[in-house]
């Protein structure tokens, strides 16, 4: 069984030769990539209390330790100790006290900077 192709007999070449014009445009910087089908996004400025804009806290991992063993303890009492709960309060505990530190919410004590 044979197949006709509708292609122009030169497309091969002039495939080849665009493919090489555009690799001495990239090497010598004449390219420009552009996305296709994707919006650019406006970013707004991160606001006050990001932690982006503030300087970065050291916490001593003892003492974040001993926050989020607290705050996971809380967090199962308020729920009356039921069992099964323990790697989810543990979680919660560990991004609730994480987000406060970068807040500045909870104050640092005994970490300096490195």
């Amino acid at each position: 069984m044979t197949t006709t192709s509708t292609r122009n007999p030169a497309s091969p070449e002039r495939a080849v030769a665009e493919r090489a014009q555009k690799g001495r445009d990239i090497k010598s910087g004449a390219a420009k990539a552009h996305a296709v089908g994707t919006r650019k996004r406006r970013s707004a400025p991160p606001p006050e209390n990001s932690i982006v804009t503030r300087s970065a806290a050291y916490i001593e991992p003892e003492m974040r330790d001993a926050m989020v063993a607290e705050a996971a303890y809380f967090r199962s009492a308020h729920r009356g100790f039921e069992p099964g709960h323990e790697v989810d309060d543990w979680l919660a505990a560990e991004s609730e006290i994480d987000a406060a530190l970068a807040r500045g919410d909870l104050p640092v004590c005994g970490g300096g900077n490195p």
